[in-house]
């Protein structure tokens, strides 16, 4: 117990020797674990994002020979799946039109959109308020010939909600179908999942589209669940579930496997695609960033370490004469090495808890700015700001790294400096 003692009073006589130490140890940990936690919140809110575009967790999708990804009774479906997912899945059928040849229009100025997205809006309020609304919102969208459209769409066109625009579509057969629209929300949403995304009533695009039997069908039906994320060994279970009652397609990684595989389909086949089979051509993007942080944190780790434990060893050397009087006094040498020790746990520890604190206070004034301002930066906001999210594990490992790495070079240096004999360690000064 006394080595306890011992240390923490050198602690505090040498404050003024160790403050660099301790303030290298806790800049170098806000530094490493403010960049995990902003990295996650960017891939969450990008995650967020991809929720609402594709409708959730999971997506059941037909397959046919002739036609590819082709439309289908949802009702019959639907029912179907309520027996086989818990109460707490949001199933929803949507109408998904890839708009390349549609288009707005409004007092001679022209926006081209992407793909039109069919929606029950009743169904799938908890995706949509999440939705960062600059102005209006989902209120009064179902049944109606309302329009959600991007920030920059608004702009483009310069309309509010409450215009009326021209929705200009091509038909299933063919044909220029043109309708008068109402816009009822305006998003803020720049990314690859909303600028030339719009946002429908299900029935009031599968009218305007025209596909014969319209009426029951969808393209597909997406499952979300509000309140948690699905484990890879649900999301299996899943499957296998769905294989009792629908010919299925093998559980894939990607979407395209399936997309790729239907010109070889017997017959119908239904593919369950999870969210992050949706997500293939962003994961590189993710990847990227994973390891541009773990360069970061490795490296300022590397460093901390090296600093802290280098600078403790000519500190450790410099105290050789205390090192010889502890060994006169007949102090045992694992009790001068535990003494030492503890003084360095101690010394990181607090480190640490300030690099955490600090971390917590860059995160919270960092998460008040609206980045929105930023290119296609929206892929990466909540509601236009940054919403760094923790990561225990992460954090854990960058901390539990630094302790416990730096302890070892400490623990070198003392095993190195009371090899040396009593007597020549009291004739040392300071």
């Amino acid at each position: 117990m006394y080595q306890f003692k011992i240390g923490l009073r050198s602690l505090f006589y040498r404050k003024t020797q160790y403050i660099s130490l301790f303030l290298v140890c806790a800049f170098g940990v806000a530094i490493s674990l403010s960049s995990i936690f902003i990295s996650k919140g960017m891939i969450s809110a990008m995650t967020q994002k991809a929720e609402i575009y594709y409708g959730g967790d999971l997506v059941l999708m037909l397959g046919t020979e002739d036609d590819g990804i082709t439309y289908f009774d949802y009702e019959e479906y639907v029912e179907k799946l309520k027996k086989i997912f818990p109460k707490d899945a949001v199933i929803s059928p949507r109408q998904d039109f890839y708009a390349k040849q549609s288009a707005y229009y409004f007092e001679g100025v022209e926006a081209l959109q992407r793909a039109i997205k069919g929606v029950d809006f009743d169904a799938e309020k908890p995706l949509f308020d999440k939705f960062n609304f600059t102005e209006g919102g989902i209120e009064g969208m179902k049944g109606s010939n309302g329009v959600l459209i991007s920030l920059p769409i608004a702009k483009m066109l310069n309309v509010h909600i409450g215009d009326s625009i021209t929705f200009m579509l091509k038909t299933w057969e063919g044909e220029t179908n043109t309708l008068d629209v109402v816009v009822k929300g305006i998003f803020q949403d720049s990314s690859v999942f909303g600028m030339y995304t719009s946002y429908m009533d299900f029935n009031f695009i599968k009218t305007a589209y025209k596909r014969p039997g319209y009426k029951t069908n969808a393209n597909r039906i997406c499952i979300n669940f509000p309140n948690r994320d699905l484990t890879h060994s649900e999301i299996q279970f899943y499957q296998s579930e769905l294989e009792k009652v629908f010919n299925m397609y093998h559980l894939v990684e990607d979407k395209d496997d399936f997309i790729d595989s239907t010109d070889d389909f017997i017959e119908p086949t239904f593919g369950l695609i999870p969210l992050s089979a949706n997500l293939t051509d962003v994961k590189i993007m993710q990847l990227a960033m994973d390891a541009v942080v773990s360069f970061i944190i490795f490296m300022l780790t590397v460093i901390i370490i090296a600093g802290i434990g280098s600078t403790y060893r000519v500190l450790i050397m410099k105290r050789i004469n205390e090192i010889g009087i502890y060994m006169a006094i007949g102090m045992k040498k694992k009790n001068i090495i535990l003494t030492l020790l503890f003084e360095s746990f101690v010394l990181l520890v607090l480190g640490c808890v300030l690099g955490m604190i600090l971390t917590g206070v860059f995160c919270g004034i960092l998460s008040q700015f609206n980045f929105s301002f930023i290119p296609s930066f929206d892929l990466f906001l909540v509601k236009g700001n940054l919403k760094p999210g923790i990561d225990v594990i992460k954090s854990i490992m960058v901390v539990a790294s630094v302790i416990v790495v730096t302890l070892l070079a400490v623990l070198y240096a003392t095993c190195k400096s009371i090899k040396i004999l009593p007597v020549k360690a009291l004739a040392t000064t300071e």
